[in-house]
């Protein structure tokens, strides 16, 4: 009986006194500010609704074809001094065939199928959905920041149905 008693003893000590291993293989640091004030975003840009057009789906000869890049912008004022450059980043539904595409609305009933919409910075360079490319719009505190965009339909498969091409997204500001 005293033999289990100390073997008892002697394994919940052990596990009480075991040291967990773990070995790092690196570390993460993560850095940023939060903002006192930042720009407003104009009424208008809020809730705006970008046209991109009509097009025949034979004008999609084969994956990747993009229709004409249509331009829309988004407007930030009353921007502190402090803020000097902002980035925007979209966010919504991607496309299933690419990710950095935002997908046409299936629940519409008779969508479009095989295209996608491709988001553009002002230079006209691709803007992943998710994600930000290296572009950089500069801020003036004394004016109206007008922020230009482009949007376009790119075909994600060889076959492209007719139908409503609408999508839906959203955008958040990222400050210097």
């Amino acid at each position: 009986m005293k033999k289990k008693i100390i073997i008892a003893m002697l394994a919940a000590s052990s596990a009480l006194t075991m040291t967990h291993a773990f070995a790092a293989a690196g570390t993460v640091n993560f850095n940023g500010n939060i903002l006192d004030s930042a720009c407003d975003v104009d009424v208008a840009s809020q809730n705006q609704v970008v046209v991109l057009g009509d097009y025949n789906k034979t004008e999609f000869s084969s994956t990747g074809a993009r229709t004409a890049a249509k331009k829309f912008n988004i407007i930030l004022k009353n921007c502190p001094v402090s803020v000097t450059t902002a980035k925007v980043r979209f966010d919504g539904t991607p496309d299933v065939t690419n990710s950095s595409l935002l997908a046409i609305d299936s629940s519409i009933t008779g969508a479009a199928t095989g295209v996608a919409i491709n988001l553009m910075t002002a230079d006209k360079a691709d803007l992943p959905l998710h994600d930000s490319n290296g572009f950089s719009y500069v801020l003036n505190s004394a004016t109206e920041n007008v922020l230009d965009f482009y949007a376009q339909y790119i075909s994600t498969a060889s076959a492209v149905t007719a139908g409503p091409a609408n999508a839906v997204a959203n955008f958040s500001v990222v400050y210097n």
